[in-house]
């Protein structure tokens, strides 16, 4: 069929006004798909800091630092905002941490762990006074699951120059802990107070903050050292400096890596005269290990394939990684041996180790319940055969999952005070603590050190520490709560923090009556295992002659479990016989 020209005009033109109203209409759709994104944040200022109001169910938050409550410091308001649709919410008692990056925004910290950013930190205490204003070299994520787990993230900075920073010692590097899985945001403050009393290295210090980073109010976060060895912090032999001395270069980064089936190193040409130290390292398991081979600069793996990292120094040479993996083999060696003797070089665990910083890790790993205890985030250090050659237990890192802490993401976990696990329950533990445990002379310095020094200090916790870490973060918990309220119910918190201290108190002191009974007085303690489909769904402790506990439910998304028989006979447990021995029993399901 032909088309006349004139029809051809008029359909050209008809489809061309018909183009050029669609490209208006999906313009105008364009435009209002971006609008939330070109609107910038309302924000006010205090103490001429300009923070971000928080947009949430239909009216914004104003989440003040505790200056303004203390001095009676007022925010400014622009005029185009309405005071009226502001919820001001107080913080009290604690420093507000301000920075600011240089990209002015926080999504490249908060979605890759390795970015790091340059800015500045201002730090307003309560009083109004201005304590620290200083230049980041840089900010940046860190944590494993802390940071991949949850939408408030665990942060490090390092200042251009050292400097006292919030009443501590002075440094460059210091660890913004967010508390993410622990609603009460208390228990790493509880922790590291116990591990202080117990003298472990690098405890004593830490201090609560409100962080403002680029304007937005990010939470209630804890304040601590970096693990490090440096003056004021973790005191012993610098390898490294003395490395990058011999080889007269400060990036020891530049050399080849000299890898074998368990080691990994740096072909660094020359060492120091002294290699027996210091060494930080870092014990972790395997799965996690094995994914980080890449990014962690030097490990070793012993014959029991316990897994370590070389944190400082953070590149070692293949003499440094052979001496520290064959120390190490050789505390392994004795503790796992019969007599406490290293079969090759003759020594006993006690020549090799100090044996009260082993009891005293120990003993704050246990009394907390740590869910990681002994599994991750467990340090030990080893100054120079010069000073002191034994390989220590410590620093202390990592308490949030404690006291009874379960949250949601990590599945079962006990939250029962009466527990005894040797830090051998965990499905990835050492076994360095738990070999210890059986060795009578540490098993009576671990009853010792607990009667004279740990039980009576858990009745200061419950009744003075855990009051007063209460009330100094209650203003800021409250904002906290409010700013990440979805974050706290996906792992099974409510917003009635009270509740979680309350329990934190009673689990405290019911961990020092079953303790108590258990090494003071000598009950024996049997274990009860439960088994769903042949793995070990959880694990009870009962002290001997009391009856066996109420069995957890086990959720009905997993299996449905209709009831419990004993392993050895199939028979239905008796939930009023005393309990004289080991058990386990195994879910019989519908």
């Amino acid at each position: 069929m032909k088309i006349n020209r004139k029809y051809r005009a008029c359909l050209y033109v008809s489809t061309l006004l018909a183009a050029a109203v669609c490209v208006v209409i999906l313009s105008h759709l364009r435009e209002e798909r971006r609008e939330p994104e070109q609107i910038s944040p309302l924000h006010f200022t205090v103490a001429g800091q300009e923070i971000s109001l928080w947009p949430k169910n239909e009216q914004y938050y104003g989440f003040l630092p505790s200056a303004c409550k203390q001095t009676g410091l007022e925010p400014e308001i622009s005029g185009d905002i309405d005071p009226d649709s502001i919820v001001w919410m107080y913080s009290e008692h604690i420093p507000a941490v301000f920075i600011e990056t240089e990209s002015g925004t926080s999504d490249q910290i908060n979605n890759d762990k390795n970015v790091k950013e340059t800015g500045t930190i201002t730090v307003l205490e309560p009083d109004g006074s201005i304590s620290l204003e200083h230049s980041l070299e840089y900010i940046k994520g860190r944590g494993n699951t802390s940071y991949t787990e949850f939408d408030k993230k665990p942060y490090q900075i390092k200042l251009t120059e050292s400097a006292p920073f919030l009443d501590m010692e002075p440094g460059k590097k210091w660890v913004f802990i967010s508390n993410s899985a622990d609603s009460s945001l208390v228990r790493n403050a509880l922790s590291r107070s116990l591990g202080s009393h117990l003298g472990l290295a690098q405890s004593d210090n830490g201090t609560f903050v409100d962080l403002y980073l680029n304007k937005e109010y990010m939470g209630n976060y804890y304040v601590v050292e970096k693990i490090e060895i440096k003056d004021n912090r973790l005191q012993i032999s610098d390898l490294e400096k003395a490395t990058e001395y011999e080889n007269d270069t400060d990036d020891l980064g530049i050399y080849e890596t000299a890898w074998t089936d368990t080691t990994k190193a740096k072909q660094i040409p020359h060492d120091p005269e002294d290699i027996t130290g210091g060494y930080l390292i870092e014990r972790d398991f395997d799965n996690r290990f094995l994914k980080e081979v890449e990014t962690n600069e030097s490990y070793f793996i012993t014959d029991a394939k316990e897994c370590f990292i070389v944190r400082e120094p953070e590149y070692t040479s293949e003499a440094q990684i052979a001496y520290i993996n064959d120390y190490v083999q050789s505390v392994e060696n004795a503790v796992l041996s019969a007599e406490g003797i290293d079969g090759i070089t003759g020594k006993s665990y006690q020549e090799l180790i100090d044996v009260e910083s082993f009891v005293r890790k120990y003993l704050l790993e246990e009394v907390t319940a740590n869910y990681d205890g002994g599994v991750a985030s467990s340090y030990f250090y080893k100054d120079s055969d010069t000073i002191d050659g034994r390989l220590y237990a410590g620093p202390i890192w990592d308490y949030d999952v404690s006291w009874g802490n379960s949250p949601a993401y990590l599945g079962q976990i006990s939250t029962s005070p009466e527990r005894l696990s040797r830090l051998a329950s965990h499905s990835d533990s050492s076994i360095l603590f738990q070999s210890l445990y059986n060795k009578p002379e540490v098993y009576e310095r671990i009853v010792a050190c607990y009667t004279e020094e740990v039980s009576p200090y858990l009745t200061l916790l419950a009744d003075e520490i855990l009051p007063m870490l209460h009330e100094i973060t209650a203003a800021s918990a409250s904002m906290d709560h409010m700013r990440w309220e979805e974050q706290y119910r996906k792992n099974g918190y409510d917003n009635d923090r009270s509740e979680q201290i309350a329990f934190i108190a009673d689990y405290i002191k019911g961990r020092k009556d079953f303790l108590d009974r258990a090494w003071t007085d000598q009950v024996p303690v049997h274990t009860i295992t439960l088994l769903v489909e042949g793995v070990v769904y959880d694990t009870l402790y009962v002290l001997d002659n009391d009856t066996l506990p109420e069995f957890p439910q086990v959720p009905t998304e997993h299996v449905q479990v209709n009831t419990w028989v004993s392993a050895d006979d199939g028979e239905v447990p008796d939930p009023s016989a005393p309990v004289k021995k080991d058990m386990t029993f195994q879910a019989v399901l519908q």
